[in-house]
């Protein structure tokens, strides 16, 4: 969100979303995990539904009655996904997210962007002693029958 929109805050916590303290125009991010899957001996699949709700600027200019939202040009968040094929870099996490599809549903003051991401996260192996220090297997025995 901050690579495309850098200006908009974006809001995390759900308690004070809910109770509207917060400034508009704003994000509102909320991820859940879906599925956390083996992939390989190394790493996970994982699976997170993503709800975007963009909350509009009202527009103030006028009377009182008639405020007006301003709605936001999400545009530039849909070109961004298409010309990344829907595969997003995380500078965050240093992972790369393939991202399904959005799904929007538009509201009076808001739009709300719903879509599912995946990513795989190494597993690191790790292999202990019994005095607690972690040693590599260097040496291979294999016998034949």
């Amino acid at each position: 969100m901050q690579r495309i929109y850098p200006e908009l805050p974006i809001l995390r916590d759900r308690s004070r979303w809910l109770a509207g303290q917060f400034d508009r125009p704003s994000v509102f991010i909320e991820t859940d995990l879906v599925s956390d899957k083996t992939h390989t001996p190394r790493a996970d699949r994982i699976i997170e539904d993503v709800g975007l709700v963009f909350h509009y600027d009202i527009d103030r200019s006028g009377r009182e009655e008639s405020e007006e939202p301003v709605p936001l040009d999400l545009s530039p968040f849909f070109i961004y996904l298409r010309q990344r094929r829907f595969c997003v870099v995380s500078q965050r996490f240093g992972i790369m997210m393939v991202v399904e599809a959005p799904r929007t549903r538009p509201m009076n003051d808001r739009m709300e962007v719903t879509f599912r991401y995946s990513y795989l996260l190494h597993v690191p192996k790790l292999y202990e002693a019994i005095d607690g220090t972690t040693e590599k297997i260097n040496d291979f025995y294999v016998e034949l029958s």
